[in-house]
């Protein structure tokens, strides 16, 4: 948006300086007297002018939505949201993530279902929109908790939390802000920050 108003701002400026310099003497040359130069400088205003109606145009086609869906996919979308956020509320909320065995999660029909479901959703079941980045992750904290951490179990639960709340409209009793689409930028941040590191060891 910034970019725009300071290209917006700079033909208004250029402009008055074209004026500036073609008038500041109008008894002297009228326009059709003018130098070639002079009037050259003229019609680049006007195209920068055109040039800009186009930059504002593509920045609000470039503008991302929080979450958008392949076309017809919206219903099948939201009960995996919901069917995957009951499946996690089971293994990792209100404390179960503490007592869960994080080793026979790879054998668990619903964990693989869950992985299967993740990358249909990022492959067909959303479109460009923020909700992608929420699904890449998933599957990252997915990979990371099948290796035995419960803190990526926790953190994937959220995600599915968060989306299920605002997506499907559930009314929950805590939104964490951990999701892309919907979240804040310090709650994502140590999301980030935790997979990392986790990653990277």
């Amino acid at each position: 948006m910034n970019r725009i108003l300071i290209s917006i701002l700079g033909v208004i400026v250029a402009g008055v300086s074209v004026y500036f310099i073609a008038f500041q003497n109008v008894n002297e040359q009228t326009t059709t007297e003018m130098e070639p130069e002079k009037l050259s400088n003229v019609v680049e205003v006007e195209e920068k002018e055109v040039d800009v109606e186009k930059v504002i145009k593509e920045e609000e086609e470039k503008r991302v939505v929080a979450v958008a869906y392949q076309e017809n996919q919206e219903q099948m979308v939201k009960e995996l949201i919901a069917k995957h956020h009951d499946y996690l509320n089971q293994l990792a909320g209100w404390g179960n993530v503490e007592t869960i065995d994080l080793s026979a999660l790879d054998s668990d029909d619903k964990w693989q279902q869950l992985q299967t479901d993740i990358k249909w959703l990022l492959e067909s079941g959303f479109t460009n929109s923020l909700v992608v980045t929420d699904m890449k992750n998933a599957q990252d904290f997915m990979e990371v908790a099948s290796s035995g951490d419960a803190k990526s179990l926790l953190y994937l639960h959220r995600i599915f939390h968060d989306l299920d709340a605002n997506i499907n409209d559930q009314n929950v009793d805590k939104i964490w802000d951990v999701t892309h689409a919907f979240g804040n930028k310090s709650e994502q941040d140590q999301l980030l920050t935790y997979l990392t590191s986790e990653q990277n060891q």
